[in-house]
């Protein structure tokens, strides 16, 4: 069965592979540009409609007129003709002879100074040279020629231009720098002795002091050196903080270790003994008090502490100086009662093992349950029954509370929000809209959403079940537009349009 296409076919310049016309004895339907392959034994050839004979043309019908200097000759059988072309000029044509423009073999020879050039000097010439001499590159004043195989090479003898240094020399004694220079006499210059000789003593006085030629033994006096003498990288002050120099290379200064220490001891844990929360002794609810931050207390006997209940072995911790709230201390818990639906205390957690609350699972490790689904380790469903007997959880953001929903439910919501069918066709449109919402006749709605770039399309013949082509166009807001050669029928085609992600 054929694919019916109902628009023209854009291949985007690719190729059509492996594809043949239609073969039939019997011409289709005519319509301009329209091309089959006629089967009869009389043609066996490919013809296409032209408006302007009203009639099939053979595709290989062809007309060879003579030309000015090539004349064509056709030979063969009708389908496969062979055509062969032969120059027309005068004349015999071979290896030496050239065809001119007026048509005719000429000898090559006979064309004016093909064989013959001139040779200029500066002075002398031209001279003409013919075929077969030979020229002569002879050499001048410091020049050579030589010549192997093809290549002439040109030579320069003169070599009393090459003046360079050769040698440099400096005499310690009268201090006198001597440079050699090549087909030049020697240049001199006279230091006048003004340079250093080894080995003379230098002394160092001052807050350092020492003397020596080629190494000096240097000595510090008593009594000069503060923090001012060395590099500040070395000294470590206050504000650099000796937490943020951590190293075996610098050194604090005692602001900077005061610092440390204050910074280092403020705000620690004090130990200050037990406390009997039935008896508040000591007393530490009421305010002012003098109780300072860090002070620590151990219960030592039940009671209540701001309303917050306190068991033996628990321990208060001061976070700021003179509390006077719960919400100033910090509260170590030893002793929690057990867990229940009200209670938070101690407890542990199970699976349930009814089968209406199975798909649980619980893990410990190191103290922590780890609470999850366990769906791979339930019995596998059959799926014998329908699917309105199938629930899965949901969860309802408009309420904002979890529900059950029925499979079958979901399915045919799922459906309705990513698929579309209808139909379309009123015997005059070619050009048909679908909009997400608001289209005027012929134009429909599909309610998909404002993403057409999503959208998978199909056609499909009401009539006999096949499905059609046509240019489907996605637009901006949802919009698809079907385009067509031809306007279909009423009603004559169904859309179905699939949402995909």
């Amino acid at each position: 069965m054929a694919i019916p296409f109902l628009n023209n076919i854009n291949l985007s310049d690719n190729q059509l592979l492996n594809a043949k016309l239609q073969v039939t004895s019997t011409a289709p339907t005519a319509a301009a540009g329209q091309i089959y392959f006629d089967s009869t034994a009389a043609d066996e050839t490919a013809k296409y409609y032209s408006n302007a004979t009203d009639a099939w043309v053979n595709l290989k019908e062809y007309t060879f007129p003579a030309g000015s200097f090539i004349t064509g000759t056709v030979t063969g059988t009708t389908p496969k003709p062979i055509i062969t072309f032969d120059l027309s000029a005068s004349g015999t044509p071979d290896a030496t002879v050239y065809l001119r423009g007026d048509n005719a073999w000429e000898p090559i020879s006979a064309i004016p100074g093909t064989y013959t050039w001139s040779i200029q000097g500066d002075a002398g010439g031209p001279t003409a040279v013919a075929s077969g001499d030979a020229i002569d590159f002879a050499g001048g004043t410091n020049v050579t020629t030589a010549l192997s195989g093809t290549t002439l090479t040109i030579n320069s003898t003169d070599t009393n231009d090459n003046d360079y240094l050769t040698a440099l020399s400096f005499n310690t004694g009268d201090g006198v720098l001597t440079a050699t220079v090549q087909n030049q006499s020697n240049v001199t210059v006279d230091l006048d002795g003004r340079y250093l000789t080894g080995n003379e003593t230098i002394t160092l006085t001052g807050e350092v002091t020492g003397s020596g030629t080629t190494a000096i033994t240097t000595t510090v006096a008593n009594g000069v050196l503060d923090v001012a003498n060395f590099n500040a990288s070395a000294i470590v002050i206050e504000s650099e903080g000796i937490e943020n120099n951590d190293n075996d290379t610098t050194l604090p200064t005692s602001a900077a270790v005061k610092a440390y220490v204050d910074a280092s001891t403020v705000g620690g844990l004090v130990y200050q003994g037990g406390y009997d929360a039935n008896l508040n002794s000591p007393d530490l609810t009421t305010s002012p008090n003098s109780i300072l931050k860090g002070w620590t207390y151990t219960v030592i006997a039940d009671g209540t502490f701001f309303g917050e209940q306190l068991r033996v072995g628990d321990v208060l911790i001061a976070e700021v100086d003179d509390p006077s709230a719960l919400g100033d201390w910090t509260t170590v818990q030893n002793n929690i009662d057990l867990a229940s639906l009200t209670q938070v205390g101690i407890g542990n957690v199970n699976a349930s093992i009814l089968d209406d609350e199975l798909g649980i699972e619980v893990a410990y490790a190191a103290g922590t349950a780890k609470v999850g689904l366990d769906i791979d380790g339930l019995a596998l469903d059959t799926l014998a029954e329908q699917p309105s007997d199938y629930f899965l959880p949901i969860y309802d953001a408009g309420s904002g509370i979890n529900n059950k929903a029925k499979l079958s439910d979901l399915l045919a919501f799922a459906n309705s929000v990513t698929s579309f069918s209808g139909i379309i066709g009123n015997g005059s449109a070619t050009s048909i809209r679908l909009e997400d919402s608001g289209a005027v006749a012929p134009n429909i709605n599909h309610g998909l959403g404002t993403d057409s770039s999503s959208f998978m399309i199909q056609l499909v013949d009401v009539s006999s079940g096949e499905t059609v082509y046509a240019d489907v166009t996605r637009g901006p807001g949802g919009q698809v537009t079907i385009d067509f050669a031809t306007a279909p029928a009423v009603n004559d085609i169904r859309v179905l349009i699939q949402k995909i992600g």
